[in-house]
């Protein structure tokens, strides 16, 4: 099959599953009205710096979801598709960006064929169309993963940075965990020689800081206690809702989460060590790596 071809269908196939309807169904408790209200606010009160909702200051997040919704609202108009069209998009980006690396890491059948997968999973296409922070984050978190794996680490540092300014510290803080335990499991740690991080870490800040700055300027100790404490190191240690906190809970959610593909997963991840050599062994341990990573956080 032609090359132009597949991402065409590509771009059809998702672009469909993911903006057909969009506005379709009312914003979803609990989330999705909060994000639409916070963005609501930002244009009420014409302040893009602190979020807020009811007209009291909302520390909950970094404000790049925010950011965009603002724009929807003022380019759509208050709405329901507005709400969740940069979500949407952001799934778009995603899956083509993630068609192009892996192609590049691979091979074009691996890249069409892997990208489709995504792209029709059914959490995918759920958090593609909801008015939440999740598509945003997984946009630029797996592109700065993606950027480390394809040596462009000045552009991995810039993507860190917008995905601290979506969703706090987990945004440097994941990859760069799953960078060190690569490093750890496969002795590549000469490639931290390339990888500028002197110059990284200035480029991090100058992206991600202003924002926590001025916010700090602002409202002063109550933004790093509520913000850091509460929404980052609380409710990463502690469990929002005790009564639900079962060990294997994300077992299910990753089977689901996959269909109609679930299928494939045991015997692709058997393939992926019994079948590779080479450069694709070390991409596809560094994948592994990953999501087990990811994974076993949560």
């Amino acid at each position: 099959m032609d090359k132009r071809l597949r991402v065409l269908i590509l771009l059809i196939i998702l672009g469909f599953n993911l903006l057909y309807g969009l506005g379709g169904t009312p914003l979803l408790d609990p989330d999705e009205p909060v994000y639409a209200e916070t963005a609501k606010e930002m244009i009420q009160f014409n302040d893009y710096m602190s979020p807020r909702i009811f007209n009291d200051f909302w520390y909950d997040k970094p404000p790049m979801y925010y950011w965009l919704v603002a724009g929807t609202f003022n380019v759509f108009g208050i709405n329901d598709f507005a709400a969740r069209f940069p979500s949407a998009l952001m799934g778009i980006a995603t899956v083509i960006m993630f068609y192009y690396a892996v192609k590049r890491l691979f091979d074009e059948e691996t890249g069409f064929w892997s990208t489709l997968v995504l792209g029709t999973s059914l959490e995918f296409f759920y958090l593609g169309k909801a008015a939440v922070t999740d598509m945003t984050l997984l946009f630029f978190m797996t592109g700065a993963i993606l950027a480390f794996l394809n040596n462009k680490f000045l552009l991995m540092y810039v993507l860190m940075g917008l995905a601290t300014l979506t969703k706090g510290p987990i945004g440097v803080v994941f990859p760069s965990a799953i960078i060190f335990l690569y490093f750890l499991a496969s002795g590549e740690w000469r490639t931290m020689k390339k990888m500028h991080i002197p110059l990284g870490a200035v480029i991090y800040f100058l992206v991600a800081g202003p924002w926590y700055y001025f916010m700090y300027q602002i409202h002063g100790q109550i933004f790093i206690d509520t913000f850091f404490g509460f929404h980052n190191m609380t409710r990463f240690t502690t469990a929002e809702h005790p009564d639900r906190v079962l060990w294997y809970y994300y077992i299910p959610v990753l089977l689901v989460g996959l269909f109609p593909w679930t299928g494939l997963l045991f015997d692709s991840v058997k393939k992926s060590i019994t079948d590779s050599s080479g450069d694709g062994f070390k991409n596809l341990m560094f994948m592994h790596i990953w999501w087990i990573f990811v994974f076993l956080f949560f």
